[in-house]
């Protein structure tokens, strides 16, 4: 190769590299940009005691080794300066090892809310240190922060003279989620929340079963363009479920981007790290 040849072919190669050295560079800065993430949904079913009641979302903490109990801590009081009234817990609180469960939980269990915290599990925390599929120590570490694990059942939350039922499923992949003992006992007037780690999940609910379903799981996509389109996501819905609210009939669902990554290196594109507050509001469902 002669050295003009060389030269024409150097310089758009080095171009090239510098462009993805950039976007490698933002990729890595934007796992640190969590975001406070806001929605109001309303619904005709919510009891007047509920009115202006606070739920934070957190999802897909992925603590390991790219991100570490300090930005667990971090996290905490972030959502602690918000004051919910209830936190939710979305699953996928580890990565390589559900050894990293206990010091996760050892800040999540500072979380404050006055109507209570809860959680569910997601994919991750099925794969413990050895290979196997054994959330046991997932679950240890959330009995453990005495916060409440819901995996397939449901449980009143009382305020003033009124109660919303709140209710869990186990993952849609691990797991073999069912409604039937999250709505047990619910008529069809009760506002009912449920927390599934995996929102696919909300295409096998029958239609008005439930009023609200908090998912993660899809992390936005993680890697998108320009927060428009991801080019994989976890979800045979493919970009329905990878972010934002999104109506399924009688039911919303609202999916987090989650907190952490699930790649090597860890990067996002577009699809910053999120913290969900859903203020729920007495009336008409907005259009």
């Amino acid at each position: 190769m002669t050295r003009r040849r060389w030269k024409g072919w150097r310089l758009p190669a080095l171009a090239v590299l510098l462009v993805l050295v950039c976007f490698g560079a933002y990729g890595f800065a934007e796992t640190y940009r969590v975001e406070v993430k806001e929605y109001t949904f309303a619904s005709p079913d919510l009891p007047p005691d509920f009115e202006g009641t606070r739920v934070v979302l957190i999802t897909d903490v992925h603590r390991g080794p790219f991100f570490s109990q300090n930005r667990v801590a971090g996290l905490v009081a972030r959502v602690n300066a918000l004051q919910p009234d209830v936190v939710v817990l979305g699953g996928d609180y580890v990565y390589l090892g559900t050894d990293y469960a206990a010091s996760c939980f050892a800040e999540l269990a500072k979380l404050q809310a006055p109507l209570g915290r809860f959680a569910v599990l997601g994919n991750h925390d099925y794969d413990d240190d050895h290979g196997r599929d054994d959330p046991e120590t997932a679950i240890a570490a959330i009995e453990e922060a005495d916060i409440t694990l819901l995996l397939d059942q449901g449980v009143w939350v009382e305020k003033g003279e009124s109660r919303i039922r709140l209710g869990g499923v186990s993952d849609f992949q691990m797991g073999q989620p069912r409604l039937a003992p999250v709505t047990d006992g619910t008529q069809p007037s009760d506002f009912i929340v449920l927390i599934s780690h995996h929102p696919d999940f909300a295409e096998t609910l029958p239609a008005g079963a439930v009023d609200l379903v908090l998912s993660g799981h899809t992390h936005g996509g993680q890697v998108t363009f320009f927060g428009l389109w991801a080019f994989h996501v976890p979800s045979d819905y493919g970009q329905k479920y990878r972010t934002g609210q999104v109506t399924n009939g009688a039911t919303t669902v609202i999916i987090s981007n989650g907190i952490g990554t699930s790649t090597i290196p860890p990067v996002r594109l577009f699809a910053r790290p999120q913290i969900v507050v859903i203020t729920l509001e007495r009336g008409s469902p907005r259009l």
